[in-house]
């Protein structure tokens, strides 16, 4: 009776085992490292994804870099149309023998069209599918986001990497940032702008990536694109300078150029016949790399000057992104985000409904106090 029982309880445990029934294999994925989504015609997507081809990458014989669409490189580019994104994939999935993965996406790519359409429906398709991560490396690219997966650089075996590294050590900026920094009064969402270019920069028609400006949101739509001083400027407002090179005049032709070891940025605010006023306290830390005047730095009188230079250019890109984006009624700086944490209830009550107004008159004092602790070229001593 007992080895009754036992082979009873040995084949209901039978009965319940699932097995590997609803398995799926390794080589039954397409592992898609990047996505991109461009505006299509009649209120449609155009949804691309890159798919390295394990076959390709790594083998004997491999160059190494480069890819493309035909099977020849170490990575493809299938493109779908859809009213919603989920759509554009299943349009892809169509044509493609594995299933698309999406668990390992690095960068998602929206073209400069779609982003001045908007992009919260976008995130929030990132935000609802099970395998998307909200760590995802959110970028803006300058005309066709596809053209962008199609790059090759030479340092990579396929984009999407090569875009992973310039946002990890850029501005850092991932879907759960920009979907906080869009959600949030008196903020707005800046992010990494990339294009195609080659190993010279003028070369418009090359395939390397390019990543030097940023695409500034007045909502979920993009408002404007910076210059090269303005994308200075908001790497200084969002703590962002640190290990960068910084170079500025100190004569004519002469410049210096320093590496930024620290750098961090104190608001304060106070309230000037009902209105708010912010003082900025930017504080740099740098060590010389380039001397190019030879200036004798070590003299008190010599060093001053160059600071003084060094404060002058970085409170000017400061000032100059700020009057720019409050000319298009956009808070680059999060200053309303500020006063809803700090002041909520004047906020609300004083502040809240007609502050893309006040940022058209805001008086913003900006303060830089700078200095190099340490150089490697300390300038030769002329003799007298």
């Amino acid at each position: 009776m007992r080895k009754f029982h036992f082979l009873l309880i040995i084949v209901s445990l039978i009965l319940v085992l699932s097995g590997c029934w609803d398995r799926t294999e390794i080589n039954d994925l397409a592992y898609v490292v990047a996505t991109g989504v461009d505006k299509g015609q009649k209120q449609r997507y155009r949804f691309s994804v890159q798919v390295p081809l394990p076959s390709s990458l790594g083998g004997a014989g491999s160059s190494g870099g480069g890819g493309g669409t035909s099977g020849e490189g170490p990575f493809f580019v299938a493109r779908g149309t859809g009213r919603n994104l989920q759509e554009g994939m299943e349009d892809i999935q169509a044509r493609l023998s594995r299933e698309l993965y999406f668990a390992h996406r690095r960068v998602l790519i929206i073209g400069e069209e779609q982003a001045r359409a908007g992009i919260m429906e976008i995130l929030n398709s990132v935000f609802i599918q099970p395998q998307s991560r909200l760590s995802t490396f959110l970028i803006v690219s300058k005309g066709d986001a596809v053209k962008l997966l199609k790059a090759e650089p030479k340092m990579e075996q396929f984009s999407a990497e090569a875009i992973r590294e310039m946002a990890k050590t850029g501005s850092d900026q991932t879907v759960k940032d920009v979907m906080q920094d869009i959600d949030r009064p008196g903020q707005e969402a800046i992010v990494p702008l990339i294009e195609t270019t080659g190993t010279m920069k003028k070369d418009k028609n090359g395939k390397e990536v390019l990543m030097d400006s940023f695409a500034v949101f007045k909502g979920d739509k993009l408002s404007f694109i910076t210059n090269h001083r303005e994308s200075h400027g908001i790497l200084w407002l969002i703590e962002k300078m640190n290990k960068k090179d910084y170079s500025f005049s100190v004569s004519k032709d002469k410049e210096m150029t320093v590496r930024i070891i620290n750098q961090n940025v104190h608001r304060r605010f106070t309230t000037v016949n009902g209105r708010p006023k912010f003082d900025l306290s930017v504080r740099v830390t740098g060590t010389l790399l380039e001397n190019e005047p030879n200036l004798r730095i070590e003299d008190p009188k010599t060093y001053h000057f160059i600071i003084d230079k060094m404060e002058q250019k970085i409170k000017q890109d400061i000032q100059i992104i700020l009057k720019h984006s409050h000319s298009h009624g956009v808070d680059v700086n999060g200053f309303g985000w500020y006063l809803f944490k700090k002041q909520n209830q004047k906020w609300e009550n004083n502040w809240k409904n007609g502050w893309e107004d006040l940022l058209h008159n805001l008086k913003v004092n900006v303060k830089v106090d700078a200095d190099i602790q340490r150089t490697t070229n300390s300038g030769r001593i002329e003799k007298e």
